[in-house]
């Protein structure tokens, strides 16, 4: 149940940052949205039946596996961006599943996204969110939040083991050594607001 969980969610952020990246195209943009919209209407059926469950799942599976390649055709050519580049501190410090650790972090970097520039692309992605989980865009990530948490549990990094000595540290570190991924954030995120969202995520 986990691995289809985390694999799910990962291939979900992967639809959602590279319909955000500045590398996006129309043709990008078809693939990522309509992944979004396949994983997400997915989700809600699995919750209706009960939650994540081998049976409950069963007849999605082609679905998911068709929606989680969209995915990879829009991120392959679009790239992604903030939400992984932060996920690799913590991920690899605590040995985090890889979608699992983007998870902890993807609402967190959307709501700096929101507050730095909050017209934009960004309105479309929270479109196809609130579309799905039937909320308005002021709310869309703290619903998106207990909506995923249904199929992936979320917990503070601090239950990973992380201290807030290491909020710092792990904020260089995405800087120093994830400039790759954050070329293709929807805003740039300076050193201080990335550890930011480590400290509002531990």
């Amino acid at each position: 149940d986990k691995v289809f969980a985390t694999s799910s969610v990962d291939a979900l952020i992967h639809a959602v940052e590279s319909f955000l990246s500045p590398k996006a195209s129309p043709l990008t943009d078809l693939f990522g949205a309509k992944a979004i919209e396949m994983i997400m209407e997915g989700y809600k059926k699995i919750i209706e039946r009960g939650g994540n469950s081998k049976e409950n799942r069963a007849d999605l599976l082609k679905d998911f596996a068709l929606a989680s390649n969209y995915a990879g055709i829009a991120f392959g050519n679009a790239g992604c961006g903030a939400v992984h580049a932060l996920s690799y501190a913590h991920g690899g410090a605590f040995h985090i599943p890889h979608g699992e650790a983007n998870f902890i972090c993807f609402t967190e970097v959307f709501k700096m996204y929101m507050r730095k520039q909050p017209v934009g692309k960004i309105q479309e992605a929270n479109k196809i969110f609130c579309d799905v989980l039937g909320c308005s865009e002021d709310v869309v990530y703290e619903e998106l939040d207990a909506f995923l948490g249904k199929i992936l549990e979320k917990k503070p990094l601090r239950e990973y083991g992380m201290t807030e000595d290491q909020v710092a540290p792990f904020a260089k570190s995405t800087i120093d050594n994830q400039q790759r991924l954050l070329g293709n954030n929807y805003v740039e995120l300076s050193e201080e607001e990335i550890a930011e969202i480590f400290q509002n995520l531990y």
